[in-house]
């Protein structure tokens, strides 16, 4: 796998002073987020990173990092995005 940039960064709740900026930061982050309880969606996101070849491959394995991570509450949303009545996480 070729590292390549995710664009913009993800900003996760586990790491809010990290963002997850590269695809190879995003591989890491789903294996220590998973741990030992490897799902189907996890699984298959990990292998699309891992068959990342072209720009085009990783600008959609960034997108589906960042729906996962939404799935997952993993989101880390700035204050001024948050709904109005709703504290971020």
């Amino acid at each position: 796998m070729t590292d390549f940039a995710i664009h913009p960064p993800v900003h996760v709740v586990t790491h809010p002073d990290e963002p997850i900026r590269s695809i190879e930061a995003a591989e890491k982050y789903v294996r220590r987020h998973i741990d030992r309880r490897m799902d189907a969606r996890a699984e298959a996101l990990i292998q699309r990173i891992d068959a990342v070849r072209s720009t085009d491959e990783a600008e959609a394995a960034g997108r589906a990092f960042l729906e996962w991570a939404a799935s997952e509450g993993l989101l880390l949303v700035p204050p001024e995005d948050a709904p109005r009545g709703k504290s971020p996480k």
